[in-house]
């Protein structure tokens, strides 16, 4: 009977879709932690990783603060390890996944996998809220996120030049159809 109560409960776990608390190791010192991560950085979650079907395992992150590294002032964040292809509308999860819901502030450890690819994971050292004191002191200095292009609050060159080249564009049109039309009042029988 106690068997068939423990199967019942293991049961009802995997067809609910929780995920098994974190099989990590006990944390390293912050020095090794920071060490080992590409990046660490300080943000406000925005989403999830977009796409036409929700990624789940991906997060899109506003970087505030920057403490180590080169990160954009927006970023997709991969929220665990890699997992094999489950299937058509499947997600795999692993019990390292790290848990952070949309408007929800964390300092993140980050490992970059491609130009603008990061991940982290529940092992990282990432966590919830702002960076500690012991964080800090180890990271030393922050320094704001880059600023590039599709970044919300940045601007490039090119931006300001195609801004320019449309106002100038729409004050020359602006300009012409005021001519034509005042030397249509002044000529009331001549047609352009």
């Amino acid at each position: 009977m106690r068997s068939l109560a423990a199967l019942a409960v293991i049961a009802a776990s995997l067809g609910s879709g929780l995920m098994a608390e974190a099989s990590c190791a006990p944390p390293d010192p912050v020095a090794q932690r920071v060490e080992r991560a590409d990046a660490v950085v300080w943000g406000t979650v925005v989403g999830d990783g977009g796409g036409l079907l929700s990624d789940r395992r991906s997060l899109r992150v506003r970087v505030q603060t920057v403490y180590k590294g080169s990160v954009p002032a927006q970023v997709t964040v991969r929220m665990g390890p890699e997992t094999p292809n489950p299937g058509p509308g499947q997600v795999g999860v692993t019990s390292v996944d790290y848990a952070a819901a949309p408007g929800s502030s964390h300092t993140l450890y980050l490992k970059q996998h491609a130009p603008d690819g990061f991940s982290t994971d529940a092992c990282s050292g990432s966590h919830e809220g702002e960076p500690t004191t012991e964080e800090i002191t180890v990271l030393g200095a922050p320094r704001v996120p880059e600023r590039g292009p599709g970044v919300p609050g940045s601007t490039t060159d090119l931006d300001r030049a195609l801004a320019a080249g449309a106002i100038g564009a729409v004050l020359a049109a602006t300009y012409l159809s005021f001519r034509a039309a005042s030397a249509l009042e002044r000529f009331p029988g001549r047609r352009p």
